[in-house]
């Protein structure tokens, strides 16, 4: 009996990096690609996809089914897998013009630590896969988390910009995002670009 062929993703190559103009390939017509890291109900992604019709947006979500309950649009793409992996391991040098990263999983308890999404290799990645002029977008309501991930990403060449989301960009938000405005929880959220002469 032969072995049942494995579902082929369109991620995987023998090159271990993806082309550069992979993600826009999936979305002829767009200009730049964004990645999502943890979509959640879609708030976010479909939200940014509708304000930036010539930008693709991707979601990266881990958890099973998440992915195919947002719905799709022509620059919206959604995947199951593990974002700290590929991030690592795959994405082409220079090829994603931003990342979104909002409330990630703190993963409170100290033997659940390694499970958490900031570790060194996760942000050497994000750091190689930027474009130029790339940011990534930082949001979280726990202020030990965000001084976590702010000294990696400052190690990886990452500098810290001040951003915060624009109380008027109430379209573009998740679940948590809408949640914690409401409930008036301190957020913490900057965003960071390559520091000169890092990489």
């Amino acid at each position: 009996m032969k072995p049942r062929p494995r579902p082929h993703l369109g991620l995987f190559d023998p090159d271990p990096r993806l082309p550069a103009g992979y993600w826009r390939s999936l979305a002829p017509g767009t200009e730049r690609v964004e990645i999502e890291i943890g979509s959640g109900d879609g708030g976010f992604l479909l939200g940014a996809a509708r304000q930036d019709p010539r930008t693709l947006f991707v979601g990266f979500e881990n958890r099973p089914g998440r992915a195919c309950k947002i719905g799709p649009g022509p620059n919206v793409k959604v995947l199951e897998l593990d974002a700290r992996w590929v991030v690592s391991n795959i994405l082409a040098a220079g090829s994603i013009d931003a990342f979104h990263v909002y409330f990630p999983d703190p993963w409170w308890k100290k033997r659940h630590h390694k499970r958490r999404l900031f570790t060194d290799e996760f942000c050497a990645g994000l750091r190689s896969s930027m474009s130029a002029e790339a940011k990534a977008f930082l949001m979280t309501d726990v202020e030990s988390q965000f001084a976590d991930i702010d000294q990696r990403l400052h190690a990886a060449g990452l500098e810290r910009r001040h951003w915060a989301r624009d109380d008027d960009a109430t379209e573009a938000r998740g679940s948590y995002e809408r949640k914690y405005r409401r409930q008036g929880r301190r957020l913490y959220q900057a965003s960071y670009a390559a520091r000169p002469g890092s990489g």
